[in-house]
């Protein structure tokens, strides 16, 4: 059984993680996929699970984006190539 301490104690490193508006949108973006999954899981509610299952990584990714600092890289390399490229 998990204890309330260890839940504390858990989320106190990841409030370091909440530094930006948009990491904090995120992270709560998770957490409410998360929750989304488990709920839809006990109720068996497939076509509530799947999708919020499979975005769940998409945020992943883009979190670790914002994290390593490569958030925008992508980003600018399109718009570099649609301008050599006349697009």
């Amino acid at each position: 059984m998990i204890r309330l301490i260890d839940l504390v104690g858990y989320a106190a490193p990841m409030v370091v993680l909440l530094l930006t508006k948009e990491m904090s949108l995120r992270a709560l973006g998770m957490l409410s996929r998360v929750v989304v999954v488990i709920l839809s899981i006990v109720m068996c509610l497939l076509p509530v699970w799947l999708p919020h299952l499979i975005f769940l990584p998409m945020s992943l990714l883009r979190l670790w984006d914002i994290l390593t600092g490569t958030s925008g890289d992508s980003t600018k390399r399109q718009a570099d190539w649609l301008r050599q490229n006349g697009g």
